[in-house]
């Protein structure tokens, strides 16, 4: 096992890297860092806030009650009632079969930072949460995970908000899927789990609970769904305010500003209305207000003023926030004191502060989940018997096919002490050229650069030589990059855990969890033994 820290790994947006390594520039677009006191420190600002703890409790209570909850789970469940008790939450889209990998790195995470949060700090009780992202409308972007190369998808007419859609053709992708398992004990315990969640019930929400729930429900995880009218109608205010003073758009807009001033990209934009509406015949369109009058896209639904409002005090529940009022929402319900996210959600997370202050919301501490980069068995001997070190796996790959050529090349031509010697020559003949003419000194410059880009030619052509003489190597080589890089991007972000389950369980959760640093950006590659 190999791990980076956020400097070493360096791969992330200039936002996301200056927040990790704690640049002073981005101090205004958090309170808090991610720390163990700043997490304590958190808790108490936020339990003097938090006011709805009864009846989000109660809305747990009835969403998780058709499961057969693990004893840490009644546990968690029971002390959510507690005034003491706090949440570190993460979040995620319902992707078919949990999606790529990382979907375990963040729930893993957050379990493991409230386990160690509860051992060293017995006056509160942290709760790990799920939050479902049950009213997102992008079926494109979850109908499908990929197995062992393969992307297995459900194909289907698709509208409006996934976690209520029926589950019609989904028995025919997992037919198909099985036929890619082998006869195996762990094949047909993840058969199981599938026949569990997705042929045994009615929409994609409940088929992803309880999903989570085979998976993570010993751990203590709680789901939660926030496509639910009681938690809504603690959102009135808040929808009723972008309704008709856009605080969201005006407030974001100007962090927006901020962030490319100081030379930072911006991950999402603010309408001037961040809500959505969920009408009859699975519609979930934007509300726009146009000419006095407020239209949902796509739709025949109109609203005048006093209409909409009326709707949202009767209706709360036909009322979707987007991705920038969805943070809003669950900070409003829960007890929470951190999110736990990818690069990508933390940077639109670094957009909010402000405007949490415009609505007397505490901002939570951000923390961005840790990588990992899981090899089997398998592709360990590979990568020992081609001599490539960990380290090397995030080199680009030219590089690392060149810089392994060469190192396991017959010819051995000391081109960095040739070209060290080049450099000296030209060095003394420009030290010469100076004292004589200036014409003279541009004439060594420009021949400089000419052997200086021969030498360059030669040592391509070398390799080029080199690769045509182990072309086996280079076979070897592209091969286990791509088993690792699948279509030349992180593991994490394309390949299911189905394949890694197969292999590792009933140990892969746990392997995960031992290696996961909750409070700390970690990159760890890592291999079974």
């Amino acid at each position: 096992m190999i791990s980076w820290n956020a400097k070493q790994y360096g791969k992330f947006s200039p936002l996301i890297y200056d927040y990790l390594t704690d640049e002073t520039k981005t101090r205004s677009y958090f309170d808090e860092f991610p720390t163990s006191s700043n997490l304590i420190q958190q808790s108490k600002r936020k339990l003097e806030q938090y006011k709805h703890r009864q009846i989000t409790q109660k809305a747990l209570e009835n969403q998780l009650s058709t499961l057969d909850l693990s004893e840490k789970q009644k546990e968690h469940l029971e002390k959510f009632k507690l005034e003491n008790s706090v949440t570190i939450t993460t979040g995620h889209q319902l992707n078919l079969l949990s999606g790529p990998l990382y979907f375990f790195y963040k729930i893993i995470q957050v379990v493991k930072c409230c386990d160690e949060m509860n051992q060293k700090h017995p006056e509160f009780n942290f709760i790990p949460i799920f939050w479902m992202a049950t009213e997102d409308h992008d079926f494109e972007e979850i109908n499908h995970f990929y197995f062992k190369g393969k992307k297995i998808s459900w194909d289907r007419e698709a509208k409006g908000a996934v976690g209520r859609f029926n589950l019609d053709g989904i028995d025919k992708v997992f037919e198909e899927f099985f036929t890619y398992l082998p006869d195996s004990t762990n094949a047909k315990s993840l058969k199981n789990i599938i026949q569990n969640a997705y042929l045994n019930s009615s929409n994609l929400t409940e088929a992803t609970t309880k999903l989570v729930q085979q998976l993570f429900g010993h751990l203590g995880l709680l789901m939660i769904d926030g496509d639910d009218k009681e938690l809504k109608k603690l959102m009135i205010p808040a929808f009723e305010e972008d309704l008709l003073q856009n605080t969201a758009f005006q407030t974001v807009n100007q962090t927006n500003q901020n962030l490319t001033d100081s030379g930072y990209g911006i991950q999402v934009h603010p309408r001037e209305i961040n809500l959505f509406y969920l009408g009859e015949g699975s519609i979930r369109e934007r509300i726009v207000l146009l000419n006095g009058e407020y239209h949902v896209l796509n739709s025949d639904y109109r609203f005048s003023q006093k209409e909409i409002l009326e709707e949202l005090h009767t209706y709360p529940e036909k009322f979707s926030p987007n991705v920038l009022l969805r943070p809003l929402y669950q900070e409003t319900i829960l007890p929470n004191v951190a999110y736990i996210g990818g690069a990508g959600e933390c940077a639109y997370w670094l957009q909010l502060k402000d405007f949490f202050e415009s609505q007397n919301i505490l901002y939570p501490l951000v923390v961005v989940r840790n990588s990992l980069l899981l090899l089997s068995n398998q592709q360990k001997s590979k990568l020992e018997k081609l001599g490539i070190d960990y380290k090397e796996l995030f080199l680009p790959f030219h590089q690392l096919l060149n810089q392994n050529i060469g190192q396991n090349s017959k010819v051995e031509v000391p081109f960095e002490e040739y070209e060290s010697q080049l450099m000296q020559i030209f060095d003394e003949l420009e030290k010469a050229a100076t004292q004589t003419d200036v014409s003279f000194s541009k004439m060594v410059n420009a021949q400089r650069k000419r052997q200086l880009d021969g030498f360059e030619k030669l040592k391509k052509r070398l390799i080029k030589a080199e690769k045509r003489q182990q072309s086996e190597r280079v076979g070897r080589i592209s091969q286990i990059y791509s088993e690792i890089f699948p279509s030349e991007n992180l593991q994490e972000r394309v390949d299911n855990f189905s394949a890694f389950y197969l292999e590792y369980h009933p140990d892969l959760i746990d392997e995960i969890y031992r290696d996961i640093q909750p409070l700390e950006f970690r990159f760890t590659i890592k291999s079974w033994v």
